[in-house]
């Protein structure tokens, strides 16, 4: 099967500007004879910016030096389409034009549908990419004709445009879909995601361009609340939920490998937490091979500790240290910290790079694109990343339950996931502290449900929504509260050196030969504080929350 005109099928991996050398020398191995062209391409809008708000991107394009064949100005239109793990899917269509301005009458129709003629006088070049291209025309998997191109160069915004002019470096990798089926696409991408540490990347060039005109910078992101409709099959939801938790990993994981902030580590641990859950929710319908739950949990336990050590150190230290009689010890005792937590981060840096990340992004991208959960996880993936050819398919009760509907079964589950809470708010006095932090688990896992459901309830009454916020409301609430009982109680192993990964800790100074952390009196004070801060957490808010859990009532 081919891919129709004017639909593009795309697979974008970041690649390291310091890798692109390897690269080239990778594909120098194949038969395929290269083509390399200088392009420069612009970019047209609205001053506002109106088409890139509706998701359209309009350009024309010219090859600088290279093939003669290439010699001329191609002008193209593109939609948003789908963008999911490094995939794009989306209208395009591009025609030569005389010069590099815009021609509207060689856009057929279907084009300028999408620019309302009153637009149309309104466009004005906004920003240009500069890139050198090699390109290979590559035979993939199942007979897939694939165009790999290789682009390393600069996004640059118009002078006059906003704040000014501004560059980006681009160094990306991209497979194009000329013939066949996408996943050929991820057949090849994980080769190199494993040889090069290449990240899937959503984000495109115009995309990049219109955030550097409007002087937006990378940021770290929160989870996008998700689009369920009641017409979904459990299995269709469980593809978008977990779709929705690797966007959220995907997106901050560039910052957590490059970046100081440390909301970036938060954000990425978050997306974990949220796809373990999900997981977790619905293993008995779909359910992942081993290959892809153990990388999963080595990336969690690399993000671990060192959002422990940011949280230690950015948030319970410092609410801390203005009660502290001596400020000046208490600073020497932070440069000790401080250092503990360098080590740490690097440590994490370390721990998710060998995991590779980026390869186990596609292959999960994969087992969802070939729709894996219908086969037994017991059959594992093949060594290039896809399903086993020996795999079962699942048993005929288990697949009923991934084609029954989506909204019922949210209902069993939210049900199933609120008895437990009920259990232990009503006993909450009598709880042992590793009862009350299962309870926490159990709301967290709770909350992260409510929040994949929640626009399954949207149609139904504003007094039924209303109970459906209050019930959110009150588990992250109550998450909150018993998770600052937590953070103090790890705060206070953080300081004891009650590490269970000793490793990363090895040659720090201040660790005495039984990895305790000597800090005299600043450590006596600050345990001292975690041991009434947890004792006050238990005793107050956190019961508080549970008697105010038991007087709600289920919106579901």
């Amino acid at each position: 099967m081919t891919t129709p005109h004017p639909h593009e099928i795309e697979l974008k991996l970041a690649l390291a500007p310091g890798q692109a050398e390897a690269f080239l020398k990778r594909m120098a191995r194949r038969r395929s004879t290269p083509v390399q062209m200088d392009l420069v391409s612009r970019y047209f809008d609205t001053p506002d910016f109106a088409l890139s708000a509706e998701g359209v991107a309009l350009r024309v394009r010219r090859t600088l030096k290279g093939t003669s064949a290439g010699r001329r100005w191609l002008q193209t239109l593109k939609t948003e389409g789908e963008r999911q793990g490094g995939l794009s899917r989306r209208a395009e269509f591009e025609m030569p034009v005389t010069r590099g301005e815009l021609d509207w009458t060689r856009f057929p129709a279907e084009a300028l549908a999408y620019v309302p003629n009153a637009l149309r006088t309104q466009v004005v070049p906004v920003f240009e990419t500069r890139f050198r291209r090699t390109a290979w025309l590559l035979q993939g998997k199942a007979g897939a004709q694939i165009e790999v191109a290789l682009d390393v160069g600069e996004v640059r915004t118009q002078k006059g445009i906003n704040a000014g002019e501004r560059s980006q470096p681009i160094c990306e990798i991209e497979l194009e879909l000329k013939s066949g089926q996408p996943d050929a696409l991820f057949a090849l991408a994980l080769e190199w995601a494993g040889a090069f540490d290449c990240l899937p990347f959503d984000i495109s060039k115009a995309e990049r361009g219109v955030r550097l005109a409007h002087g937006v910078v990378d940021e770290p992101v929160k989870a996008v609340p998700l689009e369920l409709d009641d017409g979904m099959s459990v299995e269709d939801g469980f593809a978008a939920i977990v779709q929705n938790c690797l966007a959220q990993f995907q997106a901050n994981l560039p910052g957590v490998l490059t970046s100081d902030d440390i909301e970036y580590v938060h954000q990425a641990r978050v997306a974990l937490r949220r796809l373990r859950a999900a997981l977790r929710l619905m293993r008995k319908a779909c359910a992942l091979p081993d290959e892809l739950l153990d990388v999963l949990r080595t990336l969690a336990a690399a993000l671990g500790p060192a959002r422990d050590w940011d949280v230690l150190c950015g948030e319970t230290l410092p609410a801390i240290a203005p009660h502290y009689p001596d400020q000046n010890a208490w600073q020497h005792g932070m440069q000790a910290l401080e250092l503990r937590r360098t080590e740490v981060r690097a440590a994490m840096k370390d721990a998710l790079t060998q995991a590779r990340p980026g390869a186990w992004l596609l292959a999960l991208q994969r087992w969802l694109l070939q729709r894996g959960w219908r086969l037994s996880p017991n059959g594992g993936l093949s060594p290039n990343g896809g399903l086993s050819p020996s795999g079962e398919s699942v048993p005929e009760a288990r697949r009923f339950v991934q084609l029954s509907p989506l909204d019922a079964w949210a209902r069993r589950a939210l049900q199933k996931g609120h008895r437990p809470i009920v259990r232990g708010a009503r006993n909450f006095g009598k709880l042992a502290p590793a009862q009350r932090h299962a309870l926490r688990i159990a709301i967290k896992r709770q909350r992260y449900a409510a929040e994949f459901f929640q626009s399954l309830f949207s149609a139904h009454p504003e007094g039924h929504q209303r109970r459906q916020g209050r019930y959110l409301d009150m588990l992250r609430n109550a998450q909150d509260s018993l998770g600052r009982a937590n953070d103090a109680h790890i705060a206070w192993g953080l300081l004891t050196a009650a590490h269970t990964t000793p490793h990363v800790l090895q040659n720090v100074v201040d660790r005495s030969p039984l990895g305790q952390v000597k800090s005299g009196p600043m450590g006596d004070f600050v345990l001292g504080w975690l041991a009434a801060k947890q004792a006050e957490a238990a005793n107050g808010e956190s019961a508080r929350h549970a008697r105010a859990f038991l007087k709600l009532k289920a919106y579901w």
